[in-house]
């Protein structure tokens, strides 16, 4: 546990006030900002009093404070004039501003209120055009400014003759950075803008490697802003115009004076710096200077301003030449800026900063130019979010009733299998359903406003300039967006600090929700949507990148990714594959869309070649080898989370859409137990107190396999009844069943759950069942972590990249472990370049089995083979003794993956790599070369300059005709083509992304089983006696040998195969607990303890039932929602508290003698009973073995019969409606061909006595 200064009471600091708020003057009906900043540790939180009373946002919404503590008040009205105080507070105390009053505009104050009600002014020119000498073929720029209320409009005239816009122009630049010196714990900021047509983008890097955005470092469209400059901030800052004409760079250099003692910092004292302490008197002198800004009506704005000097200058400000009047929308901040907070028409002008003292003057002048927005009333935003919730609605609800309304006998398509089994669930639609509203109606307004509902267009749409950051708010609150997760609450350490939550929050104490499931993935670079916001790569299919436009996904695939030849692994088995899948399941499942319709138009987005969100379909080139027929294939955009809101305060832009992970990011076998409570319920085993995951039927060499999915569930398998009438799997993540290998991951894995469990209950009688299940997926989780890191991904990214890695130095609260958008949708996808087109099974000689080899087109959601064809281990021998596909440079991806994956009836089958690119460009994923340049490898110019990466002249010429310039390349094409790094499954590339995430997820996770206090020293050392051919050797149904290193083919292993008993194992008797605290050895609880009879639990569903249970009943709600989100299987159940209250329980001597005669009582009673179902049990033996057809034989050869019989695990066949005793505490039956059982919970004794025979103990009374 890391100890942050927040958690000593003594370290903390009283609130202190450091910008106290002064009356206003105001004209009823507009806008009033009272200010006010403190400061604290921890940081207090600011509220403000009116007329002596709190005030409340929630309940009066026309009162807003703002992030950093300003008071907004919108429509002022005689009635909220009065006093207004602020109030900052902490748990180190309080403090309160002095009381300030809202009064009105007299006549006197009359001439200063301009700001209010400006009157009209006459256009004046403040710059005119200037003659100029240039040479023939080069630039020119002349400039004109007016001013002048409402705004002039600017006309140009050449030789009496209007002047037209030519199509194309290069960027100028009207700004660019320059060269500044400031000192650390200072605020810098440098300005970049151009103007060209088209008009060009801005991209800015330092010392050659793009600038990302952080908590210090904001990018703006104009500018960046770094605050608490440190030393690493020294260095070049480039900034890069460019359009399809030209491109332009500007460079500055930033240079960082170290301060040997403590310097104060600009905001907080001033200016004062080094020559303040010195005792040398100075002339002042800029430490920053303000610069020209050009800003939209209503947005906000800061104009810096720092000087130093000995004494401390004063900074004055002039404007237009004239000291500056007061405003309440202009607020001086004590380091000498100005804040323009909603800047208006008549804030344009030139400014003058001036810093004096009694040494000196210096002044610095900068222009502020204010573009009008466009008039949008608020009625026509409340209108489009409204038109946008309907067509939303009604296109989910549509394809709602297609999935699960459906003719239950009918055959599903693998499309249709694919989107019911990854449909989302209740959770992710709300969050997805948000998102979705809201740009549909952005989207709704921008037609509105190009069909001239109430302005003519005159330039290019941007929808800040249409829409107020106020109405942005607005829509971002009516579709939901605003409606913000529920901060989770991470204060019962007696959990949080012993076991993982199942979502994944309060991993992270400093910062709960990062790498929890249904969050945002993390982006690396900035996404590079077409409009900056929303829409994907490729959407408009003439935009050119780089000169060129985007090739066809499919295309691509068809001419670089797919061959019908594979060469395999020489080296590694298929395993290599099947466990990289298995990982991958645990780490990231990015939200589908939740409608296969298009919102506007609501065409099927199976039979529309058209883009209309959430339809992007993929274009089918002419003369494609396999489609004749179709001009495109089936694509629907992934689902996102809220895009709205600004940067900052004084950065108004959207956050652009972000796509969400359903899953946990951390290695923490989520794939097993799920990534949700409810999930877990939906797995675990409630009934009795096993700590167990819930088990289906049994294999025939007695084996379980994974539950069924019940009707409850929307996971359905029924391809083909035909076939079987084997049903779907039910696991952790919802793609266990898409093919065999995988599912016979997740079967591996719950049994060894249970194994785990089972022995943990011997070692520890005294553990409860949560005890027992949470002390179980706490090793599963460190062992899967163990494997992958020791044993797989060194043979993936190589030496070089565990080198990138580093050596693990411990947990770092500071690391955010969410998976990145580029390893989810590119970098992890590299393993699908190793999968055979065949799976393997193997018998225990090694040979194929009688039913031969499985077609990996065979494969794909056939849980019945799982059933009916051997079991799982045919196929863990095929993975571990099999070859997986190598890689080269002309097979990539084997053609059943590209040519027939998921094969639909009637429509078109779908091709994973065109799926992999046309993903990439739906998350906006930068190009290969902007990849390059971030993992500090060569940028290519062209193609030839890759010829180190990509060896194959052949395959850059086919990269060359199909993109034009590296560029343009997609990122996991790029990242296939590249050839292997020495020791390694990737190129450099993705070497370089896989090591940065994988060392999050080690560093980043409080549970990485290294951690110290996670395991006892002596526990670490067994987990890494831990490997995967030891899990298959205790969990498999029976396989005695196996592979030293499942990932490496038995040839090249000496000897081929080692009996299961020379594996090592992991000796769970370092888990033992001697639990001296308890009363006594059959203390059955060792969390909570619980007086005699009590039935209290730790959790609810705990409590012993005595009715008859089955392990397939579900609990099952309904909701009312306003639209129909309710579908089978995604009702949310009360989660539990993990508080555990002990309750008071009062005992008399009396009422312990009669709880004593009770339990007499009732032991003789069970005994009794279980003696008479003993000997029906017998019966029933002895009457099988007269049949003249023994049970098993009838398996064996009907199988119709089968369907309604069980089969205990003794091989004793019993008909529907027959029960038998199990062991002596479990009391099984035969329903419907499942067996259900009923185990009896045991009374808690303080005194238990064991009796021989018996289930439960005796419980003497002392």
């Amino acid at each position: 546990m890391t100890l942050v200064r927040s958690y000593f009471v003594c370290c903390s600091e009283k609130p202190v006030l450091t910008e106290e708020p002064t009356d206003v003057e105001i004209t009823f009906g507009g806008t009033v900002y009272f200010t006010c900043k403190a400061e604290g540790d921890p940081e207090p939180e600011i509220s403000w009093l009116y007329n002596n009373n709190e005030i409340s946002p929630d309940q009066d919404p026309k009162y807003q404070v703002l992030q950093d503590g300003t008071l907004m008040i919108e429509n002022a009205t005689d009635s909220d004039m009065g006093s207004y105080e602020c109030m900052a507070k902490s748990p180190a105390g309080e403090v309160k501003s002095r009381s300030v009053h809202m009064k009105p505009i007299t006549a006197a104050s009359t001439s200063s209120s301009s700001v209010h009600n400006p009157a009209k002014v006459k256009p004046k020119f403040v710059v005119t055009p200037e003659d100029v000498d240039v040479q023939d073929g080069s630039s020119a720029r002349l400039d004109c400014e007016v001013t002048g209320h409402p705004r002039p409009v600017i006309t140009w005239t050449f030789n009496d003759g209007p002047v037209d816009r030519q199509r194309t122009g290069g960027p100028m630049f009207s700004d660019w950075p320059r060269d500044q010196t400031t000192f650390e714990e200072a605020t810098v900021e440098m300005g970049c803008s151009a103007d060209g047509y088209p008009a060009p983008g801005l991209v800015w890097t330092k010392d050659g490697a793009p600038l990302v955005p952080d908590a210090r470092t904001a990018i703006g469209l104009t500018r960046i802003r770094i605050e608490r400059v440190q030393l690493s901030d020294q260095g070049r800052y480039r900034c890069t115009v460019s359009n399809q004409v030209a491109t332009l760079e500007a460079e500055a250099l930033l240079t960082v004076t170290p301060s040997a003692r403590a310097t104060p910092s600009p905001s907080r004292s001033g200016g004062s710096s080094q020559s303040s302490q010195t005792g040398g008197r100075r002339a002042p002198f800029f430490v920053r200077v303000p610069d020209s800004v050009e800003v939209l009506s209503g947005n906000s704005v800061e104009m810096i301003c720092l000087a130093d000097g000995n004494p401390a200058p004063t900074i004055v400000w002039r404007k237009d030449g004239q000291n500056m009047r007061q405003s309440p929308h202009v607020t001086p901040m004590g380091n000498g800026s100005l804040i323009f907070r909603h800047v208006e028409l008549s804030d344009e002008g030139t400014y003058e900063c001036t810093a004096l003292n009694e040494m000196g003057v210096v002044v610095a002048r900068a222009r502020m130019r204010v573009r009008e927005r466009r008039h949008v009333s608020n009625r026509l935003v409340l209108s489009a979010v409204e038109e946008a919730r309907r067509a939303v609605d009604r296109a989910v609800n549509e394809t709602i009733a297609a999935l699960f309304n459906r003719d239950r006998s009918s055959r599903l398509t693998h499309s249709e299998l694919i989107r019911l089994n990854r449909f989302p669930t209740a959770t992710a639609r709300e969050i997805a359903r948000a998102a979705e509203v809201y740009e549909r109606a952005l989207a709704v307004v921008r037609r509105h406003i190009e069909s001239g509902h109430q302005f003519n267009v005159t330039r290019e749409f941007s929808y800040e300039d249409a829409l107020s950051p106020q109405q942005l708010e607005l829509i971002a609150n009516a579709s939901g967006c605003l409606t913000h997760r529920r901060k989770p609450d991470c204060n019962d350490m007696c959990f949080h600090s012993k076991y993982r939550t199942f979502d994944g929050t309060c991993n992270n104490f400093q910062q709960p929700l990062w790498g929890s499931s249904y969050s945002g993935f993390r982006r690396i670079l900035k996404p590079i949507y077409e409009n900056g916001f929303n829409l994907p790569v490729g959407w408009s299919r003439n935009t050119n990148y780089h000169g060129f436009t985007k090739p066809s996904a499919r295309l691509v695939s068809t001419r670089v990714i797919t061959t019908t030849q594979t060469t395999s692994d020489e080296v590694f088995t298929h395993m290599l594959m099947q466990w990289g899948q298995f990982l991958d399941h645990d780490l990231d499942l990015a939200v589908p869309g939740m409608s296969a319709e298009s919102f506007g138009e609501f065409v099927d987005c199976r039979s529309s070649c058209d883009y209309s969100a959430p339809c992007f379909p993929i274009e089918v080139p002419p003369n494609d080898p396999r489609i004749r027929h179709h001009r495109c294939m089936e694509f629907v955009r992934n689902s996102a989370v809220c895009g709205s809101g600004a940067t900052s305060v004084l950065l108004n832009n959207m956050l652009p859409r972000e796509q969400i992970n359903q899953l946990t990011s951390y290695i923490d076998a989520s794939q097993v137990y799920g990534s949700t409570d409810r999930e877990a319920r939906e797995l675990r085993e409630l009934h009795g107190n096993s700590g167990h995951l819930r088990r289906g039927l049994l294999t025939e060499t007695g084996g379980p396999l994974l539950p069924f999915a019940t009707p409850n569930t929307p996971v359905d398998c029924k391809r083909d009844r035909e076939e079987s009438e084997i049903g779907c799997f039910l696991a952790g993540d919802v793609r266990a069943n898409e093919q065999t290998g995988l599912l016979v991951m997740h079967t591996l894995w719950f049994r060894e759950h249970n194994r785990v469990v089972d022995e943990l209950r011997v070692i520890n009688p005294h553990w409860d069942g949560d005890m027992l299940y949470h002390e179980g997926r706490k090793i599963l989780g460190a062992i899967m972590q163990y494997v992958t890191y020791e044993h797989w991904l060194p043979l993936i990214i190589g030496r070089e990249g565990m080198a990138l890695m580093g050596h693990y130095k411990g947990y770092n609260p500071q690391t955010d472990a969410s998976i990145s958008n580029v390893f989810a949708t590119a970098a992890l996808r590299m393993g699908h370049g190793l999968i055979q087109p065949v799976l393997q099974r193997l018998n225990a000689s090694f040979l194929p089995i009688p039913q031969g080899h499985l077609l990996l087109q065979d494969a794909f959601f056939a849980p019945w083979r799982l059933v009916e064809q051997g079991g799982v281990d045919p196929i863990l021998r095929g993975l571990f003794a099999g070859p997986a596909k190598v890689r080269l440079s002309d097979q990539l991806l084997n053609s059943n993956l590209t040519e027939s994956l998921f094969r639909p009836a009637h429509l078109v089958a779908q091709d994973l790599a065109a799926l992999n690119i046309q993903r990439g460009r739906d998350h906006a994923l930068p190009g290969y070369n902007d990849w390059r340049r971030h993992c500090k490898l060569s940028v290519a110019e062209t193609f030839d300059d890759l010829q180190a990466d990509i060896g194959s002249q052949v395959l850059r010429e086919k990269l060359q005709q199909l993109y034009g310039h590296p560029s343009n390349v997609d990122i996991w094409v790029g990242g296939m083509a590249e050839d292997p790094v020495n020791g390694a499954k990737v190129g450099p590339t993705f070497q370089c992304l896989l090591a940065e995430q994988f060392r999050r997820l080690r560093d980043g996770d409080r549970f990485w089983y290294e951690n110290p206090g996670v395991f006892k020293p002596e526990q670490l050392t067994q987990i890494k006696q831990s490997s995967l051919g030891r899990v298959i050797c205790d969990s498999s149904d029976d396989i005695l040998e196996v592979t030293k290193n499942v990932f490496k083919m038995p040839n090249l292993q000496s000897p081929n195969f080692v009996a299961c008993s020379q594996i090592p194992k992991v000796d769970l008797r370092f888990w033992a607990e001697c639990c001296h605290e308890c009363s006594s050895a059959g203390q059955f609880n060792s969390i909570t303890r619980r007086t005699k009879r009590s039935l209290d639990h730790s959790y609810p569903e705990d409590k012993p039932s005595y009715g008859e249970a089955s392990i397939l009943s579900l609990t099952s709600s309904t909701s009312d929602t306003f639209y129909n989100n309710s579908i089978p299987g995604d009702e949310e159940q009360p989660v539990s508290s993990r508080r555990r209250v002990e309750p008071q329980v009062f005992h008399s001597e009396q009422t312990e003698q009669q709880d004593e005669r009770i339990e007499g009582l009732e032991a003789m009673m069970a005994k009794m009973q279980r003696a008479l179902k003993k000997m029906a049990r017998k019966l029933k033996h002895v009457e099988n073995l007269c049949l003249d057809k023994p049970a098993a034989s009838r398996r064996k050869h009907g199988s119709k019969n089968s369907q309604t019989n069980c089969q205990d695990s003794d091989g004793i066949s019993w008909k529907t409606g027959e029960s038998w005793e199990k062991d002596k505490c479990t009391e099984c039956s035969c329903q419907g061909g499942f067996i259900r059982c009923t185990t009896l919970q045991c009374p808690v004794c303080e005194n238990p006595r064991q009796v021989e025979g018996e289930c439960c103990p005796l419980c003497d009374v002392e």
